[in-house]
């Protein structure tokens, strides 16, 4: 294990007393920072700021698309509910700057088994096969900045940010017109979308365009269809909103959701990019054996979907919430929760949904956790959840 370092971006300098006995090295500014990130094993760094700053989320920002093993934390002093819930996006953790040692070194233990799991050797075996993989495009940058910086959502103005990139707002605008994202007219601006979606949605659907951009179906592909599988995402999308909404998340949290909804099959998606024989005959196999696709991924490639995916968007800074959820959508006990997360909403829709046309009738979808269910006290919402399963899988049916 490598050290924590605690980087004070605050003016009021000093050691924390009750870390103490984590043994922290204490630095002051972002400068100091990175030079120690370019010299040291580092497995932690937590922030240290006042108010909302948003340079402090900038920080936390830049070290996910740098360093992104390193656990990171955000410790706060004097900042607002807002903020703190917003921190979700860049930080593993984000806790007041009183916290207790016992408390770090929670988060700690915590997501280490998480970092191992997206740093997988078979993950990284099958990325260096497969080569560099394009990192993301300068328009989610932007809108992250904006996000970090609290950009007013009802006059955002994001068009500049498109310009010149055609294929891509073409894709962009496929998307927010598809009748499974659930608007009953055409959007055709961008700064229109923004005010009806948010800063958060329209990142995360830019990440989903470029998704579809740098892993098209091959043409030789042809045991389920791509269109379809974007078609159910957009479907797991928005059930897992709504089951986030319904355990009263709050509006962060039920982007989230919707993320993690969207983005829970990009593995899949990438495995079949990088050989299709290999997968197709995984799926052979699955359906033989009539077990779930992601057992038998992980007899074949020592990986599932939900791993890959997962530790592609750990890569690309994406939200450690939405990370952590699309990790263990298909194995939620794993996780060691014990109650109500974004990993529930997209384990449950992706459950409940109609399974993934396909020709060789592979189990390709999740099975809901009963156990899961009981061991984090949301039992009773099982019939409310599948009675909401049921409008978006008609949806969902209609559209295929």
């Amino acid at each position: 294990m490598g050290k924590l370092i605690i980087c004070d971006l605050t003016e009021a300098s000093g050691k924390l007393p009750g870390l103490a006995e984590l043994q922290p090295e204490y630095l002051a500014g972002q400068d100091a920072l990175f030079d120690a990130l370019q010299q040291a094993d580092v497995e932690a760094v937590a922030i240290r700021s006042r108010g909302d700053d948003p340079d402090a989320h900038a920080c936390l920002r830049e070290i996910a698309r740098s360093r992104p093993w390193i656990i990171r934390i955000q410790l706060n002093s004097d900042s607002t509910a807002r903020y703190q819930t917003e921190a979700s996006d860049v930080a593993d953790a984000s806790i007041p700057a009183t916290a207790e040692a016992s408390r770090v070194q929670f988060i700690l233990e915590r997501n280490r088994p998480v970092i191992a799991r997206l740093r997988n050797p078979g993950i990284e075996a099958l990325l260096g096969e497969f080569g560099e993989i394009a990192p993301l495009p300068e328009q989610v940058a932007g809108l992250n900045r904006m996000i970090d910086q609290q950009v007013n959502e009802s006059t955002a103005s994001v068009a500049p940010l498109f310009r010149g990139c055609l294929d891509y707002m073409k894709q962009l605008m496929e998307l927010l017109n598809n009748p499974l994202f659930g608007y009953d007219r055409h959007l055709f601006s961008i700064n229109e979308t923004v005010r009806l979606v948010g800063l958060r949605t329209l990142r995360d659907l830019s990440i989903m365009a470029h998704l579809m951009h740098v892993f098209p179906q091959p043409e030789e592909w042809t045991s389920f269809s791509f269109e379809h599988l974007l078609s159910r995402n957009l479907a797991c999308a928005r059930l897992s909103e709504r089951i986030a909404r319904d355990a009263g998340s709050d509006r962060v949290s039920m982007g989230s959701a919707f993320a993690a909804g969207l983005l829970h099959d990009i593995g899949m998606r990438v495995m079949v990019c990088f050989d299709p024989g290999r997968y197709r005959h995984s799926m052979e196999k699955a359906a033989v054996l009539k077990q779930p696709i992601y057992a038998v991924e992980k007899l074949d490639y020592k990986l599932t979907h939900g791993e890959l995916g997962a530790s592609i968007l750990r890569r690309w800074g994406v939200s450690p919430r939405v990370v952590r959820a699309i990790l263990f959508h298909h194995v939620p006990k794993a996780a060691d929760d014990n109650a109500y997360s974004t990993l529930t909403a997209v384990h449950v829709a992706d459950a409940l949904l109609p399974s993934l046309l396909n020709v060789m009738d592979c189990p390709l979808g999740g099975h809901l956790s009963l156990s899961y269910l009981d061991t984090i006290g949301q039992m009773d919402r099982r019939s409310v959840w599948e009675n909401m399963a049921l409008d978006h899988a008609n949806q969902l049916k209609a559209h295929w």
